[in-house]
């Protein structure tokens, strides 16, 4: 009766996967990589801090363009005043108003500010390329875990097939006993431990089942999606050629993002150096001025004046000393640099240990899958001969139940191996910047 439950369960849960299946949008790889890219939330926040230094890498904030500015001023005075000259004049006032406006434009340039400016605009740039550089590693990151779970799912998918084909040999075994049994050729006892076998398989399924359905929520996720709304299609990727140690070398000098934001920051530094030695250097500048200026008067000298009129001239600034916060700076400047170099030695000798760990291990995967490819093929075999045995009676069922045994194990084995040479080349690409 728990049997038929059982097989009742499967069912049900077989019915309403086939049902999702149609009912659900199927994502390949290449699909759902560009889809989890366009609904990333990380990945569009540090698309905006691009965007922000991008905006603010302007020649504006570099210091090349002038500074123009216009103000105005209304002031309104009420007086009481008493003014007694020599001559013997007294003139007296009781809540005199005075109304003065005053109005102009100013523009100041600053055309030499000891090759700061100059300094300043690659500095800016350099912010710039080292923002974009965080947002390819978090790309290159966001992709590298999407595909590991994505390929973890269709290996669980291959899983379950080998456990379907496990099933449905031990329900095969299970009513060849019982043919048997029925004419005395079999116990009890054999045939009740068939019926535990196919519990046994069951049970391996449904969990292999549960896992599948915990991947598919996380690559959901990726998507922004419920998980009823996702169906993923798609067969883990045959091993192939890939790149010699040298070749990998190269392509970390050259590709490998934690490097490149090594030597972004020591340009940054080497610029903030330029900077702070241009506060040695005096300024030189020119401004233009046009001022208008109006007042009235109800008490004293004058009752009214009125100027206006352009000025313009040429300024020049040199701080001989400020409190030592030039030198102070220009040290500070030296240290950041210093910092930055020494920050890519330690990530150049990590990076290139990690990448030989890597290489190492990927070497091993592939060795491993050969030999799992291999024994594969030996497994087949052995379970033609080995059902044509049973059924000629050559082999009990507890040693047909044994090679069964060893068969679904030969297949998570390779499973596992094309699993592990996968996500050793997907950490070799990460390390290289060659993710996609």
């Amino acid at each position: 009766m728990q049997l038929l439950k059982l097989y009742i369960l499967l069912f049900i849960l077989a019915s309403f996967h086939s049902e999702w299946i149609r009912a659900q949008e199927t994502y390949s790889y290449e699909q759902f990589i560009n889809a989890m890219l366009e609904n990333d939330f990380g990945i569009q926040l540090v698309k905006n801090e691009v965007q922000i230094t991008q905006n603010e890498n302007n020649i504006g904030n570099a210091g090349y363009l002038p500074r123009i500015s216009l103000d105005a001023r209304q002031d309104l005075t009420i007086n009481s005043a008493r003014q007694e000259f020599l001559g013997g004049q007294t003139n007296e006032a009781d809540n005199a108003q005075n109304r003065a406006f005053d109005a102009g434009a100013m523009l100041e340039w600053t055309f030499f500010d000891g090759f700061r400016m100059f300094a300043t605009d690659k500095k800016l740039n350099e912010l710039s390329n080292a923002a974009k550089i965080r947002l390819q590693a978090e790309i290159e990151m966001k992709v590298f875990e999407a595909s590991i779970t994505f390929y973890n799912y269709l290996a669980l998918k291959e899983l379950e097939e080998t456990y379907l084909l496990a099933m449905e040999l031990s329900r095969e075994r299970m009513n060849y006993i019982a043919t048997r049994k029925s004419k005395g050729a079999a116990s009890e006892v054999e045939l009740l431990q068939s019926k535990l076998d196919i519990s046994a398989d069951s049970s391996l399924y449904l969990d292999n089942l549960k896992e599948l359905e915990q991947l598919k929520t996380t690559l959901a996720t990726y998507l922004n999606l419920e998980t009823e709304e996702i169906n993923l299609g798609g067969e883990l990727p045959k091993d192939s050629p890939f790149y010699s140690w040298e070749q990998i070398l190269d392509k970390l000098r050259s590709q490998n993002t934690s490097l490149l934001a090594t030597k972004s920051q020591i340009a940054i530094a080497e610029q903030e150096k330029k900077e702070a030695k241009g506060s040695f250097y005096p300024q030189l500048g020119i401004y233009a001025n046009y001022h208008f200026n109006s007042a009235q008067n109800e008490v004293g000298f004058l009752l009214s004046n009125r100027v206006y009129g352009p000025s313009f001239g040429i300024m020049a600034r040199w701080d001989i000393i400020d409190r030592l916060a030039r030198y102070t700076e220009l040290k500070n400047a030296n240290l950041r640099l210093e910092n930055a170099e020494l920050q890519q030695k330690e990530e150049e000798r990590w990076v290139s240990s990690e990448a030989k760990q890597l290489f190492t291990e990927y070497k091993w995967t592939k060795e491993k899958l050969a030999l799992e490819t291999a024994n594969i093929e030996t497994t087949e075999q052995i379970a033609a001969i080995a059902s044509e045995s049973f059924r000629l009676g050559a082999i009990s069922p507890f040693e047909l139940r044994e090679i069964q045994f060893g068969i679904v194990a030969a297949q998570q084995r390779l499973i596992q191996a094309k699993l592990a040479t996968i996500n050793a080349r997907l950490n070799l690409s990460l390390l290289m910047g060659e993710i996609k």
